[in-house]
């Protein structure tokens, strides 16, 4: 990515930022990800292409740069050191708080993005870039069975199957079976 997606950014940078992902995601509910090109975002954003390339190399830049940026407004101190494990609640409330917050969006591009397809791939990639940072940062002083890697893909593929039963099987979750789904998943 051009951007840090942990630097604090100008104004100019969010609004120009915010526009091209804005214009990204409506064309993802209108249209299949493989099927969208960076000069119909730009179309749809009225950003030049020259203004796009500034900020990310390609369409798959928007979306790493959408998901980071998400994940740090759901997890202000993703990159300190934390004990995760302990964190499942917070986890849950904050994918609950994401998931009804985007639910219609989510479900729009799902239709047309079938789950498996490449966005869902580059979902699944950015999700393991994440847990690979929540692993390192994991400092909790426990000994575990298991090592924290392996339990932290366990998590990934936990967050995965709540977003796909979420967004393309289109199951809705009260915050309290969300909240009992992750504790089945990652304290059995």
């Amino acid at each position: 990515m051009k951007l840090d997606h942990r630097a604090e950014l100008t104004t100019g940078q969010k609004r120009t930022t915010n526009i091209i992902v804005s214009a990204f995601f409506l064309l993802l509910s209108r249209k299949n990800f493989d099927n969208i090109s960076v000069q119909e975002i730009c179309r749809n954003s009225l950003i030049p292409r020259s203004t796009f390339y500034n900020y990310f190399d390609d369409k798959y830049d928007v979306v790493r740069w959408a998901f980071w940026r998400t994940m740090h407004e759901l997890y202000p101190d993703l990159y300190k050191k934390m004990n995760h494990y302990d964190n499942i609640d917070y986890d849950a409330e904050a994918i609950y708080g994401f998931i009804e917050k985007y639910k219609t969006v989510f479900r729009k591009i799902a239709v047309q993005n079938p789950m498996y397809g490449s966005l869902h791939r580059l979902f699944r990639e950015c999700f393991c870039e994440f847990g690979e940072i929540i692993a390192e940062n994991c400092t909790s002083g426990k000994e575990y069975e298991y090592p924290y890697e392996v339990v932290f893909n366990t998590y990934v593929d936990g967050l995965m199957a709540v977003f796909n039963q979420a967004f393309w099987s289109k199951k809705d979750y009260t915050l309290e079976q969300l909240r009992n789904y992750m504790h089945e998943i990652y304290y059995n």
